[in-house]
């Protein structure tokens, strides 16, 4: 049997290698985006290059748009048996924290913590089914000088208390799932505005690490692992 997985954001950047990356390993991709055109393109690229793909319209901001796409999933792809949440929205990335209004960070919240934890929840029984494994693409929350975005790290910051709380939840209640955070280090893609330097890796590199964690063989159930495979450390101030 072909296994599936669903990877949010796949038309651009770190999700369409995400994407490409699982597909070489033989998995068929549930293509995620909320761009149907874009989406269509993506999947029409990992379709010539050998890929079993789809296109799955989701927009995180709508909860009618996570609905729909969750039923599509349940109805079509009922052996799915990974969600891989990759997209998410940075906000202004310059400005500083108190220069923002409620409203836009409400926006990144949407998206990148709100929308993400509804398409998880909504997908739960048909993952626990088919002992399934969630990811979340996160990055560190600790200070530093020249990384820190305000509404991007407390999206964040949300999004791997969300994963260590389920994967606790999860072990507690003897359910057949894993939840892990996985970051993958400075990647150069339109949502930091394609930054580069010495410590930037390419969106097809960070596909490749981000593919050998997901099957290197290990439970990391409740972790948030380094782009070395290696827990972070909250103690810390990793994340």
């Amino acid at each position: 049997m072909v296994k599936k997985v669903l990877i949010t954001g796949a038309n651009k950047g770190i999700g369409k290698q995400i994407a490409r990356e699982m597909g070489i390993k033989g998995w068929s991709i549930l293509a995620g985006a909320r761009d149907k055109n874009r989406g269509t393109v993506a999947v029409e690229e990992l379709k010539n290059e050998g890929i079993e793909a789809v296109f799955i319209q989701i927009d995180l901001q709508k909860e009618e748009s996570i609905h729909a796409a969750a039923e599509t999933i349940k109805s079509q792809h009922p052996d799915f048996s990974m969600l891989i949440n990759n997209a998410a929205i940075p906000g202004d990335m310059k400005k500083p924290g108190y220069e923002f209004s409620l409203d836009e960070l409400r926006n990144v919240m949407e998206t990148n913590v709100f929308g993400t934890f509804e398409l998880t929840r909504m997908l739960l029984p048909v993952l626990e089914k088919n002992n399934g494994r969630i990811i979340n693409i996160t990055i560190p929350i600790g200070m530093t000088d020249h990384f820190n975005p305000f509404t991007y790290k407390a999206s964040k910051a949300a999004l791997n208390v969300i994963t260590q709380t389920l994967g606790q939840n999860f072990k507690q209640a003897g359910k057949p799932l894993e939840i892990f955070g996985i970051m993958p280090g400075g990647t150069t893609t339109d949502l930091n505005g394609n930054t580069k330097g010495p410590h930037m890796q390419t969106a097809e590199e960070a596909g490749k690490l981000i593919t050998s964690i997901i099957l290197d063989g290990k439970n990391h159930n409740g972790e948030v692992l380094l782009r070395s495979g290696a827990a972070a450390d909250y103690n810390r101030g990793l994340f």
